[in-house]
């Protein structure tokens, strides 16, 4: 990090809108704010991110009701309750979820119980949630390489990177472009996360490079013990979705950052990974670029009349993975789910009714043949009384299940979905 320089007023007086007692920021204590120690944070995330904010980023303090608000709205935008429904019910099908999920309550829930400030990309603006000092994951989490009295501004850093992540590189408009892909938003939220997450740690720390991000890795990887105490029975999709974003986010930012700096790290925003499996192994980005095969799920409407198209997704190789968990031997989970090469599904809808058509591709026959055998076991333990309304078969290195009611024509629908779809090349991206 660059020496740290004094605090410009214009800067400061904008930064902080609206304080009362109990934030969890030192520049705000007994009702006071302390204008020079918000506007020195300020300054050194600019300094230290190497970038200048482009407009002023009001700092909100708010309840919890008042910041659920604004959490529920963000996620409205981004996905309503009839699209969050339908994915709590395919997921319930595959394996994802359990059933009776409630997607919207269950991300709220964990919101709730664990923000205690977040970049509101609609105002823009930062919200700080008031009482939030002494609990949360993230106060925990950074107890273990920072003072206490320091939390708050390392977590006010990582969230004003997510502001200049709005104003340099449309981040916020870049996810809501990623439609019917949680694999790739995954891996995108990821390269956002990282970076804020190397920002907050540098800030505290003083300094980043190869060692300091290796110390910070090293912490992050209690998360996972800290979260189980923190937010107990959260969907394990959820769960290892908000911890991937942090630590495996994390990871794949710092070997960016070692390899050529901030420069590095934002080109990573021009051309960001396109899927879970690169931000867990960076080589397969950075050395041999390795993103997903193209995949078309097709043919299965002359088959089931009647049925129409509701949603198309990919799960991508971490989501695989939690499906994978409900298999008892977590050495199949961990393997199989480095098969990933890539998936389609087809979510259709026939009045109250659930087809799930799903296309995963591995790394060869052998993983594939493992993959279909391990999956079948799955479904069979998920099926609830009568024959189980699934369907799984394998052609060379991808399997086919069909899950649902239109599982009972699967002697006809199967044959048509393989002629019909396509297991394409790569897609384009995703590479150094």
């Amino acid at each position: 990090m660059r020496p740290r320089h004094p605090p410009r007023p214009h800067r400061i007086a904008a930064l902080v809108l609206l304080a009362f007692a109990g934030c969890a920021y030192a520049v705000v204590s007994g009702g006071q704010i302390n204008l020079q120690r918000a506007g020195q944070v300020l300054v050194d995330v600019q300094d230290l991110r190497e970038l200048t904010f482009k407009t002023d980023v009001p700092l909100v303090l708010m309840d919890q009701g008042q910041a659920n608000r604004v959490l529920e709205r963000e996620l409205a935008r981004r996905h309503d309750e009839a699209e969050l429904q339908r994915a709590a019910e395919a997921g319930a099908l595959t394996g994802l979820y359990a059933p009776g999920t409630n997607l919207k309550a269950q991300t709220m829930r964990l919101l709730s119980s664990q923000v205690a400030g977040f970049y509101d990309p609609q105002d823009r603006e930062m919200i700080v949630v008031k009482g939030k000092s002494e609990r949360g994951l993230w106060s925990k989490l950074t107890g273990f390489f920072t003072r206490s009295d320091s939390a708050g501004e390392m977590l006010l850093a990582h969230e004003l990177t997510h502001a200049l992540q709005d104003q340099y590189f449309d981040i916020h408009d870049a996810l809501d472009q990623i439609s019917d892909n949680d694999d790739r938003e995954l891996a995108l939220k990821s390269v956002a996360e990282g970076d804020a997450t190397l920002v907050g740690y540098g800030y505290i720390h003083g300094t980043l490079d190869a060692k300091t991000i290796g110390t910070l890795l090293t912490h992050l990887e209690d998360m996972p013990k800290l979260f189980d105490v923190e937010s107990p029975n959260t969907p394990a999709a959820l769960r290892d979705s908000l911890i991937f974003q942090y630590t495996d986010g994390t990871r794949f930012v710092g070997e960016a950052y070692k390899r050529g700096g901030w420069s590095a790290v934002n080109a990573l925003y021009r051309n960001p990974p396109r899927s879970t499996r690169q931000v867990i192994d960076p080589a397969l980005y950075f050395d041999h670029p390795s993103p997903p095969l193209a995949i078309t799920v097709a043919g299965w409407a002359p088959v089931l009349k009647g049925w129409h198209e509701v949603a198309e997704n990919t799960y991508g190789e971490l989501l695989l993975r939690v499906v994978l968990t409900r298999n008892p031997s977590a050495q199949a989970q961990v393997t199989l789910a480095r098969g990933w090469r890539g998936d389609r599904m087809a979510v259709l809808r026939k009045g109250g009714a659930l087809t799930v058509i799903w296309i995963v591709a591995l790394n060869g026959d052998t993983a594939a043949a493992a993959f279909a055998r391990v999956y079948e076991g799955i479904l069979e333990r998920l099926a609830v009384g009568g024959a189980p309304a699934h369907h799984v078969e394998r052609r060379g290195a991808a399997v086919l299940a069909i899950i649902g009611l239109g599982a009972a024509h699967s002697a006809e629908l199967a044959p048509a979905v393989w002629r019909a779809s396509v297991i394409g090349a790569s897609a384009a991206g995703g590479g150094a």
